[in-house]
């Protein structure tokens, strides 16, 4: 049967109603890799009259279209019962579900089986709940501002993927600062994509036909931070060979992009800040100073209020920095993104491999090869290592060869990329899921310190030895593997009885290494520390001609 879509116009009440967020459907699974994605705004739901409204989830509906499209089409797959799962709102803050009409195990809410009736309240909705309807379909019920038309027009994509509330106001900030020259702070939590919104920016701006270069600061030696972005004289120092304009001087005419910012040695910051006030740069070594126009954006997930309190951060800098600041949210704010997120990274890795075919493989069933229990148990997960964290999942699922073999859910090393995971109860007794009150036990909202410290304390020294031996024992690669920043990465190899960061590394120690493995390939692997960071050890230590 050919379904047809059909354009909803809602009433001019029901726009002054939905003026706040309310509830609505988003699909994070489906057969039909392309409706992913797609979602309904239940504005049905909204009081009117002081009565409840009500919605039915099934096969025949609600309509759902991708954001941007009038469209809508209901969930129309066999998987599905028409038997429908009911929504209703008791009052302005919650909403029910009633599954009664449905037969057992058709429904699973947050990974536990719906048997009747349950209220949610308004705090669970901001949240994001799972929904899993049968095995192959999985939809998330949140809270969502309903689409009105953007003044001046729609909003560029900007090469960000996602359509969640959230992303849509990070697009609109991204745009706001592109017409502005001054410098830009990009505030978030490690593995947001602080980078990419640095470069979405860049392009966004007049300055997209300049340089764009980009530096994480805390992988910078303080040593050589001054040398790195300033540039340096001949013979100025220890291993300066030669004359370099440094970053800055590389960057003229466009933008230079500081990640992590907080770890920038103090007497750096002055000089920085001294470059965004006057444009004026003073090589390390030289006696006078060169005019450049780049534009800083910078970023970070540290609290700087809280460094400049400990004398770590001058309060000038973050001053010069606030004066525009787009904050990104964390990927537990955007759950209805996951799944556009997740198709897009495997979708991004087959084409890599020449796979592309493969994104919308189906079994003889009519089942997707990606398991929507798969789908739903990353839809329930907190995401400390955000973004980051989930593309190194949809890497891992496009390396699998499902071909030959199906998915399993339960892989073992799903376990190893959701560090720290919560798994739902498989099941709750029936009489408790139908009490009014009942409610699912909530996941995730802890700060970002317990995040990270929860994820790091099921890392024990011998796993983390194993994962940096893997990686080369560069540090950015770990730190990515386990969904961590930098910084929590840092603490981590302090502790760590065997292994050390190369800046940490004394001249005692380099020299003893050199004369026991004598070729830097041989030292880097003895000394358990990247080739590249011990090259830049030596070199500010003037081991190196």
């Amino acid at each position: 049967m050919e379904l047809q879509g059909e354009t909803r116009q809602l009433p001019s009440y029901r726009r002054m109603l939905a003026s706040h967020a309310v509830p609505t459907l988003t699909v994070l699974a489906h057969p039909r890799i392309e409706r992913v994605g797609e979602r309904a705004v239940l504005v049905d739901l909204i009081h009117e009259d002081g009565e409840g409204g009500r919605v039915e989830l099934s096969r025949l509906s609600p309509g759902l279209a991708q954001p941007g499209s009038g469209s809508a089409l209901p969930l129309a797959t066999q998987l599905v019962s028409r038997r429908p799962l009911v929504l209703s709102s008791p009052d302005d803050g919650r909403v029910a579900l009633d599954a009664n009409a449905l037969p057992e195990g058709a429904v699973r809410l947050d990974g536990v089986a719906l048997g009747g009736r349950v209220e949610l309240e308004r705090e669970r909705l901001e949240a994001g709940v799972v929904i899993e309807l049968g095995t192959q379909v999985v939809m998330l019920l949140h809270l969502s501002a309903p689409e009105l038309p953007d003044e001046g027009g729609p909003l560029p994509r900007l090469g960000l993927v996602g359509d969640s509330d959230a992303l849509r106001d990070v697009r609109k900030a991204i745009v706001r600062a592109a017409r502005q020259t001054g410098p830009v702070l990009v505030r978030g939590e490690t593995g947001t994509g602080k980078e990419l919104v640095a470069g979405a920016l860049h392009q966004a701006s007049a300055r997209r036909e300049g340089p764009y270069l980009a530096v994480n600061m805390a992988a910078v030696p303080p040593t050589l931070a001054a040398s790195e972005l300033f540039g340096h004289t001949k013979g100025s120092f220890s291993g300066a060979h030669q004359n370099s304009v440094g970053l800055f001087g590389r960057a003229h005419g466009g933008t230079l992009f500081m990640d992590e910012i907080g770890d920038t040695p103090l007497d750096v910051q002055a000089a920085l800040l001294r470059v965004m006030e006057t444009g004026e740069v003073q090589q390390v070594g030289a006696d006078r100073v060169k005019q450049v126009d780049v534009r800083v954006i910078a970023a970070t997930d540290a609290d700087l209020e809280a460094l400049i309190a400990q004398g770590r951060f001058r309060a000038p800098l973050r001053y010069r920095l606030s004066n525009l600041e787009i904050h990104i949210p964390p990927l537990r704010a955007r759950k209805d993104d996951i799944g556009r997120l997740l198709v897009h990274f495997i979708a991004t890795e087959l084409a890599a491999h020449g796979r592309s075919d493969e994104l919308e493989d189906r079994g003889p069933d009519g089942t997707s090869w990606i398991p929507a229990a798969l789908v739903a148990r990353l839809g329930r997960y907190a995401w400390p290592g955000n973004v980051r964290q989930l593309r190194n999942v949809a890497r891992w699922l496009a390396g699998l060869d499902h071909r030959a073999r199906p998915v399993d859910p339960e892989d073992p090393t799903l376990a190893t990329l959701l560090v720290g995971e919560e798994r739902a109860p498989v099941s709750v007794p029936e009489a408790e899921a139908r009490a009014p009150g009942a409610s699912v036990a909530k996941s995730g909202g802890h700060d970002k310190s317990e995040r990270r410290k929860s994820a790091l304390a099921l890392v024990s020294p011998e796993e983390l030895e194993r994962l940096m031996e893997a990686n080369d024992y560069k540090l950015g690669a770990v730190a990515d593997a386990l969904g961590v920043s930098r910084p929590a990465l840092n603490d981590l190899v302090d502790a760590h009885p065997r292994l050390k960061r190369a800046q940490n590394l004394t001249l005692e120690e380099l020299v003893q290494a050199r004369a026991e493995c004598g070729e830097i390939d041989r030292m880097w692997r003895h000394l358990k520390v990247s080739e590249k960071s011990l090259k830049l050890r030596m070199s500010a230590l003037g081991l190196l001609d």
